[in-house]
């Protein structure tokens, strides 16, 4: 901000240059310093202070300068003694930390006469400072500093050492200490508007000079929010460094060891010693030799300001989930030119542009968000080559990269080959100096490579030809059924030809691709017609009525219909012990598996705590005969208790005409009692009679699950107009109130001290949905979701071992997890 000289007066700018210009006589000097000193001396006698003779008499000043109770004719004298004696300014510091044992003697004439001299300067500067603050219109605003936020306890430490609570509103005294108690925490806004944020156990004390602001860190950390200053600077001085900012957000821990500092936002100016260093945002220092520098998200986690930064990661995901797969595929060129051989088959569409524009919508949400850049500086050196050796690959391949595993001789899986269409020449050299000793053969325009050489010249073998025997396999036909509705990421997997411990497998398949703008995941796996059981146990998709008694609000939704639950039941009973009362009483069976009508509804819908509002939906085709089994089975319970003295008790009672029926232990409390009704060819169960008759309620007012736009708006777009199972999970506003007991029990400033809350994110649940789909052959399983979006983040946030992990072009390119580059706790 440039001075504002409006209010400049051409007389007062006159007389300002003549008093610089002019030199000033010696005896005018002294006679000026003799009126300063009688002045001052005779002030300090009316407030009844004894002279100041030496360092002594200063240092024993510095308690009640500190504390704001010295006049102000003394208070200059301090000021004046610390600026030009430098052991005082160490004792005052606290970097000396005996006093002198005795007071010395009496400066000389000359001492004395300094001394004078030295107050009538202070008078003069004084008076020049007032001048400039008239004229410039600068400094530091009025009012001093105060207290903002506290969380648990923050003293003031006073002159005799006592510890005074201050609270929020407080204003403060120049030059008081202040200090946090354990588990506390508090933030402090100064006079020039900056913001401190203390850690618990933190110390500080805040001085003005001229258009300087000093933050004496002793101990403890901060993070700082500096003003915007026309002139001067705020400095944070812990000791063995000196930080120099304006306008900028940053951290400062001082210990033991040394001191760090990290940046957020802005620059910052390091003294150490005779040294300096500048640090940008996301950098960071240590002074002391025994530290090890930790990622700046790290170290300001404790702050309870750490959400403003971290939720960019959030719109970054937001933004990434904007970019495009590149288009599906309906045909393949490479899938018909592999060994017939192949048992594993996997299809990447060349991900170059997606990177590039991934790589756009990064660097353009950190010009937007300036606090993102921490984050993402912090692991940028080990994530950008990653990309960098990516998006080259990705220039010599085609369209399409094909994972291949052929079974040998043995029968064996051998180790996986990579197939492309070369689009340039090079590519063995470029993989050459990456340093990867790979095996790489061109053949006919296509490339095949790999880390093994047997491998890789085996399926060149067969690219040699335009056929390679492939395509006459009933594997091939289940990969051109794929092709044909439009492929994204692909794996197919032949098991009936991978191992030996398949039996009654056929085929998996997994895809992941885009449909009309949204990601969708799905798996599929086939079973042999000769072991089909299990997945003839979920019928064809079909209509579920259960979930008409499901509101909107449940936190979790397990939903099924199957094809024959006698047949279930009696699958079961072939691989589990049959219970004594169902295999002793052959009716009682028959009794419950043909009441039944093969649809089911499994829901949290309500509060958790403290009973959780859990409601099963039952279709059932005779109700007096489910009935009828369910007296039986307490019969049975009470002739044989679980414990001497319970037993279980039925009841029944008509309310609006409408009977409910009850089952409950009461030696066992609410958590065994069952409430339930019969409705509409259904039984609707919960543990209290109101949330059966809630559940009523929805369904005759149309509320249900199944218009619930969070519902739908996760099911996967296909052709299916229904489903044979659904899952789904909404769990953020259930567990609420659970995570909030839980962080009680783990302290009120768990996770905000850099130590992780595992509570924090059982309120940030994100809801999902996954529905399957039966056939007489297979199960088929999908989901609403970005599993690679999930990946892409983790790459771009510096989890290059979770892309690692994600796929053999990761691992070929070297994009294993490295060492941190500080020292793991």
């Amino acid at each position: 901000m440039t001075p504002d000289n409006s209010f400049q007066d051409p007389a007062l700018e006159q007389a300002l240059s003549e008093i610089r210009d002019q030199a000033p006589d010696p005896a005018v000097v002294e006679a000026a310093a003799n009126r300063v000193w009688a002045r001052l001396a005779e002030a300090a006698a009316q407030a009844g202070g004894e002279p100041i003779h030496g360092c002594a008499d200063f240092q024993a000043l510095f308690a009640d300068y500190r504390a704001g109770r010295l006049p102000q004719a003394r208070a200059m004298l301090v000021e004046d003694h610390l600026h030009a004696c430098v052991a005082c300014r160490h004792v005052y510091e606290g970097k000396v930390v005996t006093m002198p044992a005795a007071r010395p003697a009496r400066t000389s004439a000359r001492g004395y006469y300094a001394m004078r001299w030295a107050a009538a300067a202070a008078v003069v500067i004084a008076a020049g400072a007032i001048v400039w603050t008239l004229v410039e219109r600068s400094g530091a605003p009025a009012g001093g500093a105060r207290v903002a936020e506290v969380t648990g306890t923050l003293y003031q430490v006073a002159a005799d050492g006592t510890l005074r609570p201050l609270a929020a509103g407080q204003t403060l005294p120049e030059g008081v200490e202040l200090r946090t108690a354990k588990d506390s925490d508090a933030v402090v806004r100064l006079a020039d508007g900056s913001q401190v944020e203390l850690r618990e156990r933190s110390s500080l004390i805040a001085t003005a000079s001229a258009n300087d602001l000093t933050i004496r860190l002793g101990r403890g950390s901060v993070m700082v929010e500096a003003a915007k200053r026309s002139k001067g600077h705020l400095f944070v001085d812990t000791g063995d460094c000196r930080v120099a900012v304006t306008g900028t957000i940053f951290g400062v821990s001082a210990g033991m060891k040394g001191s760090r500092v990290s940046v957020v936002q802005g620059e910052v100016h390091v003294a150490q010693g005779s040294s300096e260093k500048v640090l940008y945002r996301g950098d960071q220092t240590v002074t002391g030799a025994g530290m090890d520098p930790e990622p700046v998200r790290d170290d300001i986690a404790w702050s309870r300001n750490r959400d403003r930064y971290y939720k960019l990661l959030a719109d970054l995901r937001a933004s990434l989930e904007q970019i495009h797969l590149p288009d599906l595929r309906y045909q393949s060129d490479l899938l018909h030119r592999l060994p017939a051989s192949t048992v594993l088959y996997a299809s990447i569409p060349n991900m170059g542009e997606y990177l590039s524009q991934a790589e756009d919508v990064l660097n353009r949400k950190i010009a937007e968000s300036p606090e993102l850049a921490p984050l993402w500086n912090e692991r940028a050196g080990k994530v950008q080559p990653i990309i960098e050796k990516l998006r080259a690959a990705s220039s010599y391949l085609g369209d399409e990269i094909d994972v291949v595993i052929a079974a040998g001789a043995n029968g064996e899986p051998q180790p996986l080959v990579l197939v492309s269409e070369l689009k340039r020449d090079g590519f063995p050299e470029f993989l050459a100096q990456q340093g990867l000793s790979l095996a790489v053969e061109v053949r006919r325009g296509l490339v095949a490579f790999g880390p093994d050489r047997a491998a890789v010249n085996a399926v060149a073998a067969v690219l040699d030809s335009p056929v390679g025997g492939f395509e006459g396999t009933p594997f091939y036909a289940r990969i051109e059924q794929i092709y044909h509705e439009g492929a994204g990421l692909l794996i197919c997997a032949d098991l009936s030809r991978m191992g030996h411990h398949t039996a009654g497998l056929r085929y998996f398949v997994a895809e992941e691709k885009e449909v009309n703008r949204q990601m969708e995941a799905r798996a599929s796996l086939t079973f042999d017609p000769a072991h089909s059981q299990i997945a003839a146990w979920l019928a064809d998709p079909a209509p579920m009525g259960a979930l008409d008694y499901v509101s909107p609000e449940a936190g979790t939704v397990a939903a099924f219909v199957v094809r024959d639950p006698a047949a279930i039941a009696d699958q079961i009973a072939g691989m589990l012990p049959m219970p004594a009362e169902l295999g002793a009483q052959g009716d009682l069976r028959s009794d419950l598996v043909h009441s039944l009508g093969g649809e089911f509804a499994l829901a949290l819908d309500g509060p958790v705590l403290p009973v959780p509002s859990w409601k099963l939906v039952v279709e059932v085709y005779d109700p007096q005969r489910l009935q009828s089994v369910f007296a039986r089975l307490v019969a049975n319970a009470n002739r044989k208790p679980a414990k001497p003295g319970y037993t279980v008790r039925m009841a029944q009672e008509t309310v609006d005409g409408r009977t409910y029926y009850t089952i409950e232990c009461p030696e066992m409390g609410p958590l065994a009692a069952a409430h339930y009704t019969f409705a509409d060819g259904y039984l609707i169960a919960a543990p209290s009679r109101a949330l059966v008759k809630r559940a009523l309620d929805l369904k005759l007012a149309g509320t249900s699950i199944v218009r619930s736009e969070t519902f739908m708006a996760l099911t996967p777009r296909d052709h299916y107009a229904n489903f044979s199972a659904v899952l789904y999970q909404n769990l953020g506003g259930q567990l609420a109130p659970l995570a909030g007991l839980l962080s009680s029990f783990a302290g009120p400033h768990a996770g905000r001290h850099g130590q992780s809350n595992p509570a924090e994110g059982l309120a940030n649940l994100k809801p999902t949905l996954i529905a399957a789909y039966g056939a007489p052959d297979r199960i088929t399983v999908a989901s609403a979701g970005d599993i690679l979006g999930a990946r892409l983040e983790a790459l771009l946030t510096g989890d290059a071992g979770t892309w690692a992990s994600s796929g053999p072009l990761g691992q070929l390119l070297g994009t294993g997890t490295g060492k941190p580059a500080y020292r793991e706790k």
